[in-house]
């Protein structure tokens, strides 16, 4: 056989090849600009991270993984876009993401349509994945960890007095979905509220008529409900008005450079979060990839977030899943290879750098809490909870 035949058969060969003989392809949603850019900027390092390394290892079932990606610039309805991109277009085994509790929303119901998994990594509303079949989470319920917080203030919470106030952001999602509970919660911890819940519109400047509501009645805890950069505007308005309220807040302004945002106002702040960068040999190393990876790409941040070490587990409890069920990538077995994963899932057991990883019978994670205090400028952990059994 001479040199052209050889070749016009090799190229057959490849337009022949096997579906399988593809990369295993993962989407993520993200939200690289928009909202929450400042809170989501390191979920494609994480992610980027964790492929890097199960692929030097070998990948899975020797086939490497591969990332798609969509920003979703935080909004709901680009969610739905992502997740339709990824399981239409990409041909994606699952998805990573979408990133907010208002996105999810939405992506979750077109992924149940879809039937493709989905796994957010900041999500965290309370009971978003009830009652769904293809949406699972590795964040923790917020309304659990700010009753964990509450405890921890109980003993070591450093405050004269339980009266309290509460703040959010009446524009967005999970702001004012914490303040639906958040008063109760503290009345059911023994806490007076000295004024209703206030909210506020996010792009507000002049802060002064929702904090003068206090009266002259300082509270003994300030909760915030919002964003780091919301936080600091109550925070300085708070301040101004002579008010000395220690900052008490859930998992949604648990940014590793909140104590840079909130500067001196900040001092004493105490916050829950579902990871710790100093837990262990595996946290730790996690952290110093981190660092030097966001370096590499221009981007500044004193730490991983807790969401970041979200997004780097979830790759590694997809590569199990995929692992497990015997996943190929064969295209002809899409369907079926989708649903071996979703069913895989629901036996994880894994050891990550949140923690143990498995999901509840109503695919929620259960992570443990860290409550973190802004001591001198720097984050300190103040207290810790474990996590509840999975069920």
């Amino acid at each position: 056989m001479n040199k052209r035949v050889w070749l016009i058969a090799g190229l057959l060969a490849g337009l022949n090849a096997p579906a399988w003989s593809q990369d295993l392809v993962l989407g993520l949603s993200h939200a690289k600009t928009g909202r929450y850019a400042g809170v989501a900027v390191g979920t494609e390092i994480a992610v980027d991270i964790a492929v890097a390394e199960i692929n030097a290892a070998g990948g899975v079932n020797g086939r490497k993984i591969r990332v798609e990606k969509f920003d979703t610039g935080g909004e709901a309805r680009n969610a739905q876009v992502a997740v339709q991109k990824f399981a239409e277009d990409a041909k994606a085994l699952g998805v990573i993401g979408p990133f907010s509790s208002q996105e999810a929303q939405v992506g979750f119901a077109a992924g149940e349509r879809l039937e493709i998994v989905q796994i957010p990594n900041a999500a965290s509303a309370p009971g978003l994945t009830k009652d769904r079949k293809w949406a699972f989470r590795i964040t923790e319920d917020e309304g659990k960890q700010f009753g964990r917080l509450l405890k921890t203030m109980e003993t070591k919470g450093g405050v004269s007095g339980k009266t309290a106030a509460v703040m959010f952001p009446s524009d967005e999602f999970v702001g004012k979905a914490l303040a639906t509970w958040m008063p109760g919660l503290l009345e059911a911890n023994g806490w007076k509220m000295v004024i209703p819940a206030e909210g506020f519109p996010t792009n507000a400047t002049d802060l002064s008529p929702h904090v003068t509501k206090l009266r002259g009645n300082t509270p003994a805890v300030l909760a915030f409900a919002g964003l780091p950069e919301g936080t600091a505007k109550v925070m300085k308005e708070l301040r101004r008005q002579g008010h000395n309220s220690m900052l008490i807040g859930a998992q949604i302004f648990a940014d590793p450079d909140i104590s840079k945002i909130l500067g001196a106002d900040g001092e004493g702040a105490t916050f829950v979060a579902w990871y710790w960068w100093d837990t262990n040999d595996r946290t730790r190393q996690f952290e110093r990839k981190f660092l030097e990876e966001a370096k590499k790409r221009g981007v500044t941040k004193g730490g991983a977030h807790h969401v970041d070490a979200s997004a780097y587990d979830i790759v590694y409890v997809f590569a199990d899943a995929m692992r497990r069920s015997g996943v190929t990538g064969d295209s002809a077995k899409l369907k079926a290879e989708r649903t071996a994963i979703r069913d895989t899932l629901r036996s994880t057991n894994m050891a990550g750098v949140t923690g143990n990883v498995c999901f509840s019978k109503d695919n929620d994670s259960e992570l443990p809490a860290y409550i973190i205090r802004i001591k001198g400028g720097q984050r300190t952990l103040l207290d810790q909870h474990p996590a509840d059994k999975c069920n």
